[in-house]
């Protein structure tokens, strides 16, 4: 990324974030937060497509499967979903 390039702020977390990731397609991102969800973005907009909500602690990583139709989230208290 050339540092003129242009970007897209993602803020919507109440909380601090633990990571992001982008799909294959690179369409979409998905963000991790101690805010106990994971956020589905829209990559050129910075829009909130999806909020999975559930964890019980803080969601210290998500990331997309290889075709883009599942997420794996992983939560600090050692529980993991597919969403």
């Amino acid at each position: 990324v050339e540092p003129s390039a242009p970007f897209i702020e993602l803020a919507g977390h109440k909380a601090d974030l633990w990571g992001a990731s982008y799909s294959a397609d690179g369409a979409k991102v998905v963000t991790s937060s101690s805010d106990r969800t994971a956020k589905i973005w829209d990559a050129k907009t910075g829009k909130v497509l999806l909020t999975l909500e559930g964890h019980n602690e803080a969601v210290r990583s998500a990331a997309f499967s290889a075709d883009g139709k599942r997420i794996a989230t992983a939560c600090r208290n050692g529980e993991a979903r597919i969403w």
